[in-house]
């Protein structure tokens, strides 16, 4: 177990509390215990010299590993032979390499252009420009709980919280239509989760386009194929296929938010492929280029991208140095098979993990698909009330023991995503540690 935090560390949280916004320090916020000093493979070393694994791959951006060697070289040699060159001013060659390898990996031959963004929340905002501009129709629908950046415009259709937009309400208008996502987990009690997914659809079909919004006002559908902020929230084969039947119908397009869900995250190269079925636009970002150098981009379709001049794009979207880490971190995830390895470690991982529930009170449920796992804690197994205490005991605890979980405030689900190169017996003695954690939290929670 790792000891509390030395001088060193407090120094730098000393400096936190006087120069950083309180989001990043306040009281309610989640924090770590350490400062990190370095990065590599599987592990966070700290300050202190502190060796932690990494269960977060930095919310799903280091993919091949934190500073994947392979990728930091093809960035630095971008870096030598570009500088930086505007993408969209100054075409450069380092955008056609990276364009050819992501459509040679798309999940659809529907998929036929690229635009290229910095940051994935600029990826899905581009998205949204691109469907309502040539489809001109002004609405989109989107649904609550899915995290698409904390832009203040990407916010009006991405609502992770109440609390990410206060202040902001009158921003949003009702440009975007918002509606249940199907959390199956809290699925009304008379339901089904598949008949979930189908209310809903049901609900769009005969409520929302009979009172809300003519279908000929609404220009696509935006949502994550696997909610992952919201606490990996895998929805039900009658939502993602009813999407699909309603966009056919009314001529919307389907806009899947891949930005964290994309490059083996879910044990397939895109979450979107566990439902075989065909999108026109897709956001992509964070595991995009290995997190070695900001880069996002946009799948479209023909019709999306080729029939209508689209504003969109920052001055440092399209980065070459971006562009040449990107197709590195292609070629880096196809030779050493991380997808299937993220399949195959992530049912290693579901299939030790799927009793808990019924092992420990204050595990709700676990789910997850590849590395993409969540693990929910409540105070009450029939109400499923959330248990933030009980959370963050083990969130805490597991750092305790050498062990970074991800975790956010508002949905108190335990996350475990890795990078997708972390060995085996790594990952298995992280989810021991998890365990133990929980074990404490359980004794804690029963005093109460």
């Amino acid at each position: 177990m790792h000891e509390a935090a030395g001088s060193e560390t407090l120094k730098y949280f000393e400096m936190a509390r006087k120069y950083l916004p309180a989001s990043l320090w306040a009281s309610g916020s989640i924090v770590t215990s350490f400062i990190v000093e370095r990065a590599e493979g599987s592990y966070l070393i700290d300050v202190e010299g502190r060796r932690f694994i990494d269960l977060t791959s930095q919310w799903s951006t280091n993919n091949v590993g934190n500073v994947n060697e392979e990728v930091l070289r093809a960035a630095i040699e971008g870096l030598k032979q570009y500088g930086f060159i505007i993408y969209g001013l100054n075409l450069h060659k380092a955008v056609f390499d990276l364009v050819v390898e992501l459509l040679r990996i798309r999940p659809s031959q529907k998929l036929t252009r690229v635009a290229l963004e910095l940051s994935g929340t600029g990826a899905v905002d581009a998205a949204v420009k691109f469907a309502v501009k040539s489809k001109k129709r002004p609405h989109i629908i989107s649904f609550l709980g899915q995290y698409h950046g904390y832009y203040t415009g990407t916010l009006g259709y991405g609502p992770e919280s109440a609390d990410a937009r206060k202040y902001f309400e009158n921003f949003y208008g009702n440009s975007a239509v918002l509606l249940p996502y199907p959390d199956c987990y809290r699925k009304p009690e008379y339901m089904s989760c598949e008949e979930y997914g189908k209310f809903i659809i049901d609900y769009i079909e005969d409520i929302v386009l009979r009172y809300q919004v003519a279908p000929d006002r609404i220009s696509g559908v935006l949502f994550e194929p696997i909610a992952c902020e919201a606490g990996v929230w895998i929805p039900p084969d009658s939502f993602i296929h009813g999407l699909r039947r309603l966009a056919d119908n009314y001529g919307w397009f389907l806009i899947a938010d891949e930005v964290m869900t994309g490059f083996g995250r879910t044990g397939k190269w895109f979450a979107i492929q566990h439902w075989n079925i065909d999108v026109e636009l897709m956001p992509l970002g964070k595991g995009i280029s290995g997190g070695i150098f900001p880069i996002a981009a946009v799948y479209g379709s023909e019709e999306a991208m080729a029939t209508e001049p689209v504003e969109y794009g920052t001055t440092f979207g399209g980065h070459p140095a971006g562009c040449l880490a990107a197709v590195a971190n292609i070629r880096v995830m196809e030779k050493y098979n991380l997808v299937e390895n993220s399949e195959r470690l992530g049912w290693k991982v579901l299939k030790r993990i799927k009793e808990w529930p019924d092992r420990y009170e204050i595990v709700g449920d676990v789910r997850g698909k590849g590395l993409a796992i969540g693990i929910e804690f409540v105070k009450d197994k029939r109400l499923k009330t959330r248990n933030p205490e009980s959370a963050r005991t083990v969130y805490f605890e597991c750092i305790k023991r050498g062990v970074v979980p991800l975790m956010d405030m508002g949905d108190w689900t335990l996350r475990i995503q890795p990078p997708l190169t972390i060995e085996e017996e790594v990952l298995m003695h992280a989810v021991d540690v998890i365990e133990e954690s929980i074990r404490l939290a359980e004794k804690e929670f029963k005093k109460r």
